[in-house]
């Protein structure tokens, strides 16, 4: 196979070593695949509605750049946020999230009229340098209801996801195969990205996300302006994804180098420049966005109580070189073969998963880039892990997807169900180990993970709470750090574990030609031969 051009089928030989493996192997019709399009779409839909739909926390950091936008007032998008007046909680400004999903929710609120049935404030009542902007936009979405018509628009960045999660496998040649059936099934079901709308609104992460994936198709399709134009978009719609971007620039081919950063800087350009045009105070949504605001903390970061430029360079410049040092090595390592599918994407999401290490706060949406990476890493490398399953549930448990109590969007039985989560998840893991018992077998992680979980959420008898407030054993378990310290090396120990197993079959590639020739021979022979 020449390693300079894109993969076009599966080369792993663990992909028909089991009768899944098999399974999924198995080329797909156009219609079927299609199929498996709507039906992940209803179930991402359905999951969200069922659990409450869009919350409006976080939104404010974005609804009033839509409004604006969608009045052509792009001076007024990120005006300053004023001190005296006291707004709902609702529409408490927040931070200004980056350009692109202003400008795509804009448009559409444009489109569809919302809010038209009041008159939006004019530029002039608004002030010269948008004074009055945030005031006057607060009463107009307070009288016409406009803020919640305009989180509904959330739902759409799911489409972009799904392009890029389609895009991506076919590129790995995966695609049009039970694979790509498995991967946006997979991938509507991850909780990360349910807790990106229904928990904290973020759906500029979600079209980071899926902007990054079609980017990655692009690099392996080795089309690297279109790759660099999507990368371009995904940074003007989330930061983070500069983690992605540094790295594939570091692997790339000396020619797609400078294409690539040819075509982000002109996206990322044509994106922010309406705004910059208009304010300076665009700025700091352009390059910053949301990320640098310490809210919640908890993490190890925070415990060294950095503030200002040493805690950008920490929590923002730092993860970036990290990812850059990966990516030499790994370019050192394999030449061109960085560029197929299993080591890129290893590389992106331990990339990635350096947000996870250096960040000063940590919400469960954060986990939503790794977990989605992790689901299409191991797809590439031909395998479905039941480690990945148990890490996705842990993060799941910890960082409960259910919205309830005084949550806008909680349901009347929304807190039963939050507090019921950990019990039913711990009764099936137990349900799994006495399973692997009968069969005299042990799954080690599974083990892990019900410690975990019974340890931090089981309810305990007296003595042992009394013994653990005591000691302080269990307590441990409350902090954010503690659940950095499980699930980010957790992580990237199943980010690492495909790269590994690449690395081993790129050492001795004759051992396993023989083992796939092997297992294509058996597949081949009769049923009952």
């Amino acid at each position: 196979m020449d390693v300079s051009s894109p993969t076009d089928a599966p080369t792993d030989v663990s992909a028909g070593s089991t009768r899944l493996g098999r399974l999924l192997d198995r080329p797909l019709p156009n219609r079927q695949c299609v199929l498996a399009w709507v039906v992940a779409t209803v179930l991402f839909f359905g999951v969200c509605a069922l659990l409450g739909g869009p919350t409006t926390n976080d939104a404010p950091e974005s609804v009033y750049s839509t409004w604006a936008v969608a009045h052509g007032d792009f001076a007024c998008a990120y005006s300053p946020v004023p001190t005296g007046p006291i707004f709902l909680p609702n529409y408490h400004p927040g931070p200004y999230t980056a350009p692109v999903w202003p400008l795509l929710s804009g448009a559409l609120a444009a489109a569809t009229g919302v809010g038209h049935a009041v008159p939006f404030p004019s530029r002039s009542a608004m002030g010269a340098d948008c004074t009055h902007a945030y005031v006057l936009m607060y009463h107009w979405a307070h009288r016409t209801r406009v803020l919640f018509s305009t989180i509904g628009f959330g739902y759409l960045a799911w489409f972009v996801v799904l392009a890029g999660v389609v895009a991506l496998l076919r590129a790995a040649g995966r695609g049009r195969r039970g694979w790509e059936v498995a991967g946006v099934l997979l991938v509507a079901c991850t909780p990360m990205l349910w807790s990106s709308l229904i928990n904290e609104y973020h759906p500029q992460d979600q079209m980071a996300i899926g902007l990054i994936l079609g980017g990655l198709a692009c690099a392996l399709r080795r089309r690297w302006i279109w790759a660099g134009v999507l990368f371009g978009l995904a940074v003007a719609s989330q930061q983070f994804a500069l983690l992605a971007l540094v790295p594939l620039f570091v692997v790339a081919p000396a020619r797609g180098r400078w294409r690539l950063v040819g075509g982000a800087a002109a996206s990322a350009a044509l994106a922010a420049l309406p705004f910059l045009v208009a304010t300076t105070r665009s700025w700091q949504a352009v390059t910053i966005g949301t990320g640098n605001f310490p809210s919640y903390g908890g993490t190890l970061v925070r415990f060294l109580h950095l503030s200002g430029a040493p805690l950008v360079l920490v929590s923002r410049v730092l993860p970036i070189v990290v990812a850059a040092g990966l990516a030499w090595w790994l370019h050192r390592r394999l030449g061109p073969r960085a560029l197929e599918p299993v080591p890129l994407l290893a590389l992106m999401a331990i990339s990635l998963s350096m947000r996870l290490v250096f960040e000063q706060n940590l919400f469960g949406y954060y986990f939503m880039a790794l977990a989605v990476f992790l689901i299409l890493l191991e797809i590439a490398d031909g395998r479905l892990r039941g480690e990945l399953a148990a890490w996705i549930t842990l993060a799941a448990v910890y960082y409960n997807p259910v919205p309830w109590g005084l949550a806008y969007n909680a349901r009347t039985w929304g807190t039963r169900l939050a507090f019921n989560v950990p019990e039913v998840a711990l009764a099936l893991a137990l349900a799994l180990i006495v399973w692997d018992a009968v069969h005299r077998r042990v799954r080690w992680y599974l083990v892990a993970w019900f410690v975990i979980v019974a340890a931090s959420m089981g309810q305990w008898p007296p003595w042992a709470q009394r013994w653990s407030t005591e000691h302080g054993v269990l307590k441990v378990f409350e902090h954010p750090w503690a659940w950095q310290l499980i699930l980010v090396p957790a992580g990237i120990a199943l980010c690492v574990w495909p790269l590994v197993g690449y690395l081993r079959r790129e050492r001795r590639p004759e051992e396993f030609d023989q083992l796939a020739a092997g297992r294509a021979a058996l597949d081949m022979e009769p049923v009952g031969s």
